[in-house]
């Protein structure tokens, strides 16, 4: 059964002739300033839902298995005008085999920033779908259609769990959803990290067309990987960004790592940009090099028809944390090498914070290991959010599981930003 959306979207306006940008937006990374930050708790559950964590241990400070359906792991955003946020989770907790309880799920949040103290406290306040299969486009068993049965034939369920019903829901066994963006007719389409595969979603979440596999490129985790075949992408590399061109109908989808062809190469701090239109591949890539290869992307999205903001970010946390930063990057590739060029837009490591916002010093760090969500708000102004890697610790304190934090940047020098992809009404009152 389809899930019925309780919250109609409207995030792409309706397509009009706009003006391409020629020349690039202006940058200076000295002047970015901490102008808002909200916090989420760690343990945040879907009201009324399923438990889940039945294949972890938890920690200390939140012993698995956990109540209900945590709602965590951003790593996708859109604005919305109202101030909310749709976001989206990803597998759940960290991997294929510990995520099966886990229901693939996008919701909203409102973050509350304007407290006196700086400290705001943003709200869940709905799921708005989860995905599902209700067509069986998906090639392969899923988890609540056959894999769970198949585990409790070989007894290899976890103590406290059963099988549910069979209802074609999708979990984090199935796909690791990373990215997501909402196409000009109003569907979704989602970049994962297990094929890669791009999901093409209908507005309630529903699977439109089985899973696109990206050409010549498999993960460790690939369902499709057939015996002797070699992968050539580790596993938690795949499409981390995916941008979305402003009149909606053309996809660039982004690796977090580089293939094991480029790094033969010598290629290892590059990452390949692709582009999709009306669900196929086309044929050649652009080349975003990293600062390091040691380097991950953390988030891809559109400022104009040419111009892209790129999170990226080392894999410390905490007191080790030194590069997280946001790059703007230019897909024309005016001189012809393959590469998109880039200049430093903010250093998430040094942040201007005159106000001493959410409690903490000036400047503003962000020392999350993943940083994993950028949205523009308007023209000098972008909001950022970690995936907080529930129940981790580690980005802000030892022993306390990071909650998912948000910051607002106001910019020293506004980005050309094409209006299409600015924060869009919704359709309730």
């Amino acid at each position: 059964m389809r899930l019925a959306p309780t919250l109609a979207l409207a995030l792409v306006a309706p397509i009009a002739a706009v003006a391409p940008a020629t020349a690039g937006s202006q940058v200076d990374p000295e002047g970015a300033t901490l102008s808002a930050w909200s916090v989420l708790p760690a343990e945040t559950y879907v009201p009324g839902s399923e438990t889940s964590g039945h294949w972890t241990t938890g920690n200390a400070a939140v012993p698995a298995p956990y109540p209900g359906q945590p709602v965590q792991g951003f790593s996708g955003t859109h604005a919305l005008a109202d101030g909310s946020l749709v976001v989206l989770s990803d597998n759940g907790f960290g991997a294929k085999a510990i995520s099966a309880d886990f229901l693939l799920s996008v919701h909203r949040i409102t973050p509350e920033t304007d407290d006196a103290d700086g400290a705001g406290e943003t709200s869940y306040d709905e799921t708005l779908f989860t995905f599902s299969d209700p067509d069986r486009l998906v090639p392969w068993t899923t988890w609540r259609d056959g894999g769970c049965a198949a585990a409790a034939s070989a007894g290899t369920l976890p103590a406290g769990y059963t099988c549910p019903a069979p209802d074609r829901k999708l979990t984090g066994w199935d796909f690791d959803p990373e990215s997501i963006q909402r196409a000009a007719d109003g569907t979704w389409w989602v970049g994962e990290e297990f094929g890669p595969f791009l999901l093409h979603l209908s507005s309630d979440g529903a699977l439109l067309e089985p899973p696109i596999p990206t050409p010549g490129v498999k993960s460790l985790s690939n369902p499709t990987l057939a015996a002797g075949e070699t992968a050539n992408l580790a596993n938690s590399k795949g499409y981390e960004g995916l941008a979305v061109t402003p009149d909606g109908r053309t996809l660039h989808p982004m690796l977090e790592g580089a293939i094991a062809e480029d790094k033969a190469a010598g290629l290892d701090a590059d990452l390949r940009i692709y582009t999709v239109r009306d669900g196929a591949f086309q044929d050649g890539f652009l080349r975003y090099r990293m600062q390091s290869e040691q380097h991950a992307l953390g988030d891809f999205i559109m400022v104009n028809r040419h111009e892209a903001l790129v999170i990226e970010r080392d894999n410390l946390q905490g007191d080790a944390a030194r590069f997280k930063r946001i790059y703007l990057a230019d897909l024309r590739d005016r001189d012809g090498d393959g590469y998109v060029s880039k200049r430093l837009l903010v250093d998430l490591m040094d942040v201007a914070n005159p106000e001493g916002l959410g409690g903490f010093g000036d400047p503003f760090t962000f020392p999350f290991w993943t940083i994993e969500d950028v949205e523009i708000l308007d023209r000098r102004t972008i909001a950022v959010m970690n995936d907080n890697n529930f129940p981790a610790t580690g980005g802000r304190s030892a022993t306390v599981p990071d909650p998912n934090e948000y910051v607002v940047i106001t910019l020293a020098e506004p980005l050309k930003v094409d209006r299409r992809l600015l924060p869009l009404r919704t359709d309730e009152p």
